[in-house]
């Protein structure tokens, strides 16, 4: 935005008069969206940081010397089901108390939404001449609506952290630096499912960061080996193929590709040759169109795609763990803003894909506002399942966005940011 009389620009709205305006109404419209979030919702988002409980009473468990895999919170059948390094990372919860541990979870996760969401929008404000921090202060607290944002604060899960670790690998890979990959093998230590991103970093031809990823991956497990034999011979032995650890495949709140097909074989057993058919196609048609965008320059496409692969594939992808969409909802709003699309856009109509892209922008980001989900039923166990077609497609709401995004999602033709004031690296943009 530039002084000297010359006409300023904030979300679209060019005259100065309008600006306020436009700010008043983009400032009142989150509000009446934190407002409906917070009182009209299905499922509220306060989860009385339920799995950090689990965290922190594992590894206290642990610590006593006590099996760690054993471990069951209240007898409500819920224990540690993360590999153990990740138990090695979480013990300093121990010594803190449950309101102390809380409160620092809830800060880093905050943090990470605030950063992470930085990363996707200041570039893209530079390049529409927006008002950087402005579209930062708007666009964190639609972030913080989002259903897989504010269950993974409310729950006190991990799934900010594993974002935040692939995008500073990313950052590494853009600088050139020579430990790119750590923040994947972490990610990966933590949570098996970011192992898809080492195929993509093959598949990309990025071998130094695959093989550091690899190779951080390995020495974390070895490490945990060394602390604790048995724990380790516990999770990769038996803990890792016992899905039923952490719930029935059938829920409504598992909304994974093995969520979708227990749900059609409920209450019969799940075709899991169906389902590993669908994940390979989801696997093969994701990671092409993943390479895809990586060639064009559009990093942040690339690794969304790459995202939402892992949250299918995966046996069992909570709602919390769908953090994926929210890239890609940023994705969409940079094509609605006019962003150019590589490759001829639905016959060569940019317009019609701008568009389309702001539709598909607004029914995710309301959808996951509103909890779309949780109008077709409860994330409880044993809960009974919708008959009609509606309703069925109802349950696979969150599932159907996936796959759709996964299929169309814009890859973006490389643009260049406007050399503005000095700001952040644009970590995820496209270059």
């Amino acid at each position: 935005m530039r002084g000297g009389g010359q006409a300023r620009e904030l979300l679209g709205v060019p005259a100065r008069p309008r600006d306020t305006v436009a700010r008043l109404a983009l400032a009142a419209a989150v509000g009446l969206a934190v407002w409906v979030v917070s009182h009209h919702v299905p499922y509220p988002s306060y989860k009385d940081w339920f799995d950090l409980r689990v965290y922190q009473g594992a590894v206290g468990w642990w610590l006593d010397g006590q099996p760690l895999y054993a471990f069951d919170l209240d007898r409500t059948g819920y224990g540690f089901t993360y590999p153990p390094f990740a138990a090695l990372l979480m013990t300093p919860l121990a010594a803190l108390t449950y309101a102390q541990a809380a409160a620092v979870y809830t800060t880093v996760n905050v943090t990470l939404v605030a950063l992470l969401t930085a990363a996707f929008v200041v570039p893209l404000a530079r390049r529409r001449g927006w008002t950087p921090w402005l579209a930062v202060a708007l666009a964190v607290p639609v972030v913080l609506l989002m259903e897989p944002v504010r269950e993974t604060i409310g729950f006190g899960q991990v799934n900010l952290l594993l974002g935040g670790l692939v995008a500073a690998d990313v950052l590494a890979l853009r600088r050139g630096w020579r430990w790119a990959g750590v923040g994947t093998g972490l990610a990966i230590a933590v949570k098996l499912t970011p192992a898809v991103f080492v195929l993509y970093l093959v598949l990309t031809r990025q071998w130094r960061a695959a093989g550091v990823a690899t190779g951080t991956a390995v020495l974390t497990a070895l490490l945990a080996f060394v602390v604790s034999p048995q724990t380790s011979v516990q999770f990769w032995g038996t803990t890792l193929w016992e899905t039923g650890r952490v719930g029935e495949l059938d829920q409504i709140s598992n909304q994974s590709l093995m969520g979708t097909v227990a749900r059609l074989a409920h209450p019969g057993e799940p075709d899991r040759v169906l389902w590993a058919v669908l994940v390979l196609a989801a696997v093969v048609v994701g990671m092409q169109r993943a390479v895809r965008a990586h060639r064009a320059g559009d990093l942040l496409t690339g690794v969304t795609l790459v995202g939402l692969v892992s949250c299918l594939a995966s046996p069992v992808s909570w709602t919390h763990h769908l953090y994926w969409l929210v890239p890609a909802v940023a994705v969409l709003v940079d094509v609605a803003a006019g962003a150019p699309v590589a490759g001829r856009a639905l016959g060569g109509r940019p317009r019609v894909a701008a568009r389309l892209a702001g539709v598909g922008a607004v029914l995710v980001t309301t959808s996951l506002g509103i909890g779309t989900l949780w109008f077709y039923g409860d994330p409880g166990r044993n809960q009974p399942h919708q008959t009609g077609l509606l309703g069925a497609l109802g349950e696979e709401t969150y599932v159907l966005f996936m796959v759709v995004l996964l299929l169309v999602l814009p890859v973006r033709a490389a643009v260049r940011t406007p050399a503005a004031a000095p700001a952040p690296d644009d970590v995820l943009a496209v270059r």
